[in-house]
């Protein structure tokens, strides 16, 4: 059995993002569940409401920390380790990024996200 990661993400505003090994994690957009409880048990259900796509990234320090301040509306492709491919469009970058130690943590969302492979 194969363990799916991030292997590869390319930004259109940034080209291929220099991803440190084991450096990612992605939850495709999707939709919680909250359960509502019924007097009676057929009466029993739930309300749904759509999550964002989130992409947490550890990248090498060979993109200038500044240089992810202004990305509000990127298009992200993301390679999975088994061939899979996700695109997040119009994505945004959701906080400052922080430099230490040779690396960068980036956080993006996007409304949605589609599986193309």
């Amino acid at each position: 059995m194969q363990l799916f990661k991030v292997a590869r993400v390319i930004s259109t505003s940034l080209g291929e993002l220099p991803l440190k090994e084991g450096g990612g994690t992605f939850k495709p957009s999707s939709f919680k569940r909250e359960t509502q409880v019924g007097e009676v048990h057929e009466n029993t259900g739930y309300v749904e409401s759509p999550t964002a796509a989130e992409l947490s990234l550890t990248l090498n320090a060979a993109i200038d920390p500044q240089d992810f301040a202004n990305i509000s509306n990127d298009t992200l492709t993301i390679f999975l380790s088994g061939g899979n491919q996700h695109m997040m469009p119009s994505a945004w970058v959701t906080e400052a990024v922080e430099l230490s130690k040779g690396e960068l943590k980036v956080t993006y969302n996007s409304a949605k996200s589609q599986r193309l492979v």
